[in-house]
Protein backbone atom coordinates (compact mmCIF):
# COMPACT_ATOMS: atom_id res chain seq x y z
CA UNK A 1 0.00 0.00 0.00
CA UNK A 2 1.77 3.13 -0.85
CA UNK A 3 1.80 6.35 1.52
CA UNK A 4 2.35 9.68 1.27
CA UNK A 5 6.25 10.98 2.36
CA UNK A 6 5.88 14.67 3.29
CA UNK A 7 9.56 16.73 3.27
CA UNK A 8 10.32 19.53 5.89
CA UNK A 9 10.45 23.06 5.64
CA UNK A 10 11.55 26.49 6.93
CA UNK A 11 9.99 29.69 7.35
CA UNK A 12 12.08 32.55 6.18
CA UNK A 13 10.83 34.98 8.17
CA UNK A 14 11.21 32.73 11.57
CA UNK A 15 14.29 31.46 10.44
CA UNK A 16 15.90 35.31 10.52
CA UNK A 17 13.79 36.23 13.42
CA UNK A 18 15.60 33.07 15.71
CA UNK A 19 19.00 34.13 14.45
CA UNK A 20 18.68 37.61 14.82
CA UNK A 21 21.33 37.64 16.65
CA UNK A 22 23.14 34.67 16.04
CA UNK A 23 25.53 33.75 12.59
CA UNK A 24 23.57 31.66 9.98
CA UNK A 25 25.41 28.83 9.09
CA UNK A 26 24.23 25.58 7.56
CA UNK A 27 22.10 26.96 4.92
CA UNK A 28 23.62 24.94 1.74
CA UNK A 29 24.12 26.01 -2.15
CA UNK A 30 22.83 23.03 -4.56
CA UNK A 31 26.05 22.49 -5.45
CA UNK A 32 27.45 21.70 -1.86
CA UNK A 33 28.83 24.62 -0.69
CA UNK A 34 28.30 26.43 2.58
CA UNK A 35 27.04 29.80 2.38
CA UNK A 36 29.00 32.59 5.16
CA UNK A 37 26.46 34.46 7.40
CA UNK A 38 26.25 37.35 5.31
CA UNK A 39 25.60 35.13 1.72
CA UNK A 40 22.95 33.46 3.65
CA UNK A 41 20.56 36.51 4.72
CA UNK A 42 21.60 38.31 1.07
CA UNK A 43 20.18 34.75 -0.52
CA UNK A 44 16.87 35.10 2.03
CA UNK A 45 16.64 38.93 1.34
CA UNK A 46 16.40 37.98 -2.18
CA UNK A 47 13.55 34.76 -1.52
CA UNK A 48 11.93 37.27 0.11
CA UNK A 49 12.26 39.57 -2.53
CA UNK A 50 10.60 36.82 -4.95
CA UNK A 51 7.61 36.43 -2.61
CA UNK A 52 8.72 33.06 -1.39
CA UNK A 53 7.65 32.15 2.17
CA UNK A 54 9.08 28.71 2.57
CA UNK A 55 12.20 26.84 1.88
CA UNK A 56 12.66 23.43 1.30
CA UNK A 57 15.20 21.53 3.89
CA UNK A 58 15.38 18.58 0.80
CA UNK A 59 16.93 19.02 -2.44
CA UNK A 60 14.65 16.86 -3.98
CA UNK A 61 11.38 18.06 -3.66
CA UNK A 62 9.10 17.97 -6.82
CA UNK A 63 6.47 20.08 -6.58
CA UNK A 64 7.51 22.52 -3.42
CA UNK A 65 5.36 25.82 -3.38
CA UNK A 66 7.60 28.07 -1.70
CA UNK A 67 4.58 30.73 -1.33
CA UNK A 68 3.69 28.82 1.70
CA UNK A 69 1.86 25.03 0.30
CA UNK A 70 5.51 23.78 0.82
CA UNK A 71 6.09 19.78 0.19
CA UNK A 72 2.71 18.64 -2.15
CA UNK A 73 3.28 15.07 -0.41
CA UNK A 74 4.96 12.04 -2.88
CA UNK A 75 3.43 8.55 -2.58
CA UNK A 76 5.96 6.04 -1.92
CA UNK A 77 5.59 1.92 -1.66
CA UNK A 78 5.53 1.05 2.14
CA UNK A 79 9.34 0.24 3.09
CA UNK A 80 7.96 -2.38 5.35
Amino acid sequence: MPTKRMHLSTNIEGLLRNFKRKKLTGIVEKNGRALSDSEARKFLAECQAKGWKLLPCSADCEGFDHFGGGCPGHQVENED
